[in-house]
């Protein structure tokens, strides 16, 4: 009787994770990717592509906050909506973030998106994706 029930009980955790991870998979959110160089020469400017994608996708305001941290890589523009994306139709938003090399060393540069994710009603999504950088001398 007890292997029963342990039987039991285990089956049903099983089938409580397995709805846990499908809800998860199928819930409303917001991701962030981020593409661009790992390594930069003292005096580069370059860019960092933030791609952020919203499920379910919508056009509903979005704002897009880059920093850096450390004093390798400076950060030249410091927020960015919607509008700013290179197709602000598009389902993959395409962002284009200008970074400048300031000193050698490294630097970690964050790009955060808060926006709204609707499915049967609409809340707050946020996403963040980060990246180290690092700035060799000439």
């Amino acid at each position: 009787m007890r292997d029963r029930l342990l039987r039991g009980l285990t089956a049903l955790g099983v089938l409580a994770a397995a709805l846990a991870g499908a809800a998860r998979a199928q819930a409303p959110g917001l991701s962030v990717q981020l593409e661009g160089p790992d390594e930069l020469a003292l005096g580069d400017r370059a860019e960092i592509v933030a791609r952020v994608r919203l499920e379910p996708p919508n056009d509903l305001p979005l704002l897009v906050t880059p920093s850096g941290e450390g004093p390798a890589v400076e950060v030249v523009r410091g927020r960015l909506l919607r509008a700013d994306a290179d197709d602000p139709a598009a389902e993959t938003l395409r962002f284009r973030i200008p970074i400048v090399a300031r000193s050698a060393g490294t630097s970690v540069i964050r790009v955060r998106a808060l926006g709204w994710a609707c499915a049967e009603r609409c809340r707050q999504a946020s996403g963040e994706a980060s990246a180290t950088l690092r700035v060799a001398r000439r």
